[in-house]
């Protein structure tokens, strides 16, 4: 494939992971309206947690593209080559399909912890590559765009996971609702969970504008 090609892909993956997310936000309205009957709500909630797999498989297929953008151009090529990157994302993509399918079960809930400290992994390494990209240290060439990309996808990756720590409470809580031992506490706690994760979504979207942005025009600064 061309770069051109690579190029295209990277930005419809982007295209799908806003529009998905778009729809997950709209659909958590549902989900906290006391006013829709219960089977809505249970029926929301499940697609809203389907859905959300869209953007976290475009997060990583983003990477990917992303990187192969990136090591055919700009980053500086290790000896034993890029290849490497292809079946460590696949397998980071069959891990966090995994979580979700087994997200009930234990060896689900052990997957979501090796999930979790990988992705930390991942945002310790884009800090190190952006740092080494402003400075123009080792084998980096300086190209603070570039940098600033990294440190956007780093960032997008640290609200993701901080967002999963928000949401924590969140099946307990719908779990009442679903079973019809709701009260007007649980409703409040529901829809002030919803409210706060909503922020750092919002800077995930900007954030991922901006990246798009800075990958497209490129700019000398």
């Amino acid at each position: 494939m061309t770069y051109e090609i690579w190029a295209l892909a990277h930005i419809l993956i982007i295209a799908y992971w806003l529009g998905t997310d778009l729809a997950v936000y709209y659909i958590s309205g549902t989900i906290v309206d006391e006013n829709q009957p219960t089977p809505v709500r249970i029926y929301a909630a499940k697609a809203m947690l389907l859905l959300d797999m869209v953007p976290r498989t475009a997060l990583i297929m983003t990477l990917l593209t992303g990187l192969v953008l990136a090591t055919a151009r700009w980053l500086p090529q290790p000896a034993i080559g890029w290849w490497w990157l292809w079946p460590a994302l696949v397998a980071w993509l069959v891990l966090t399909w995994s979580v979700f399918r087994l997200e009930h079960k234990p060896t689900g809930q052990r997957l979501a912890r090796i999930d979790f400290g990988l992705r930390v992994v991942v945002v310790l390494a884009l800090i190190a590559a952006g740092l080494g990209l402003v400075l123009g240290a080792g084998p980096f060439a300086k190209l603070p765009w570039l940098a600033a990309k990294l440190g956007l996808m780093a960032l997008i990756i640290s609200l993701g996971l901080f967002i999963r720590v928000q949401l924590k409470p969140f099946g307990p809580l719908f779990a009442q609702i679903a079973q019809g031992t709701s009260d007007p506490t649980i409703e409040r706690k529901l829809r002030r969970l919803i409210t706060q994760v909503k922020v750092p979504v919002w800077v995930i979207w900007i954030s991922l504008v901006l990246a798009a942005a800075l990958g497209k025009l490129q700019p000398g600064f």
